[in-house]
């Protein structure tokens, strides 16, 4: 599907390629958008198998980018993450942290499509200490975010979605991140668990609900009862008339949201920090935002499209545009077991 937004001369084109779509952005000055297209491409439809289908990928690449290209053969072109993967087009490895987003050393993978245009490759980062971690596309997402008003010294920042990430940052390094299971878990219970009797489509968010679910997962994480111990009251409260069966979608996206915040702010979050950055689509972030102010923060700072941003900037960075890009490099790159 094409969007066309705006009319300027472009500087780039850039795709965020994840697991299950690929979104392609005609870029401008500062990451401007000036088109976008957006398309079901992502690495499981291609590559429902192990190995990479490389045709698949470039025939997907042809249909989202091909008429750009056409009209501007010579754009340079830059993607960030699961088609960087090891199942996905080209293997790009992870940068071990700490790690400059805008390192101009920064070593892209690189592949050639079929009709001649080379195609760079974010590499992810990677945490080797305690659990360890990794992180494939919200790397870009981050270096979006450089430029609008970010504090000298360390910020806090939240990536929401399937596994959300909160990410230490300052200046432009990343010092450290860590991952909850939030979306990919409430897509669990909601569809594949007990509780999935009373998850009903509504039209509006039931945001008491909601506020409910958050206040509850607060006060489990504080008094030890945990997620666990109060998940089942999605079904309880229902049963027993203290809830209605429409408010339990919001009830338990406010438990698992909740959870998440409270146990980040009481773990991850280094001393009483009040403000907070949230790089997701408007829909989610404002549940985040909602539940962060319930449970301490000040000031939430919500940045959307921080994808496009950042492959601009990081085009920027290497050299790609503005410049003369820079040679493939090595430096801090390690390829662990893939996950995301």
């Amino acid at each position: 599907m094409a969007d066309h937004l705006a009319l300027s001369d472009p500087n780039c084109i850039g795709l965020d390629w994840g697991t299950s779509s690929c979104r392609a952005y005609l870029l401008g000055d500062q990451g401007a958008i000036i088109a976008r297209n957006q398309g079901p491409a992502g690495l499981r439809s291609i590559n429902p198998g192990r190995d990479g289908d490389p045709a698949a990928f470039d025939r997907a690449f042809e249909q989202l980018c091909g008429r750009w290209l056409d009209t501007w053969p010579g754009l340079p072109v830059i993607a960030c993450g699961m088609v960087g993967s090891r199942r996905g087009w080209v293997e790009a490895p992870y940068r071990e942290l700490p790690a400059d987003l805008v390192d101009p050393a920064l070593p892209c993978a690189r592949v050639r499509t079929r009709r001649g245009a080379e195609l760079n490759v974010i590499p992810g980062l990677v945490d080797l200490r305690g659990l360890r971690g990794v992180v494939r596309g919200e790397e870009t997402q981050l270096a979006g975010l450089l430029g609008v008003g970010l504090g000298d010294g360390e910020e806090d920042v939240v990536l929401p979605g399937t596994h959300s990430k909160w990410v230490r940052l300052n200046g432009s390094v990343v010092t450290g991140f860590t991952t909850f299971m939030t979306g990919e878990l409430y897509e669990l219970l909601s569809r594949h668990s007990i509780l999935a009797d009373f998850i009903h489509p509504v039209t509006q968010p039931r945001w008491t609900a909601f506020d409910r679910g958050v206040d509850t997962a607060a006060e489990a994480v504080t008094d030890g009862t945990g997620l666990l111990g109060v998940l089942f009251s999605a079904r309880s409260l229902p049963l027993t008339g203290a809830m209605a069966e429409t408010d339990v979608a919001d009830y338990l996206s406010g438990l698992v949201i909740g959870t998440e915040l409270a146990s980040a702010r009481a773990s991850w979050v280094r001393g009483t920090a009040s403000q907070l950055w949230s790089l997701a689509d408007s829909g989610l972030s404002a549940r985040y935002r909602r539940a962060a102010l319930r449970l301490g923060w000040q000031t939430v700072h919500v940045l959307e499209h921080a994808a496009a941003r950042g492959l601009w900037r990081t085009a920027h960075a290497v050299g790609l545009i503005g410049g003369r890009a820079s040679a493939p490099s090595t430096k801090h790159a390690i390829a662990p077991e893939e996950g995301r």
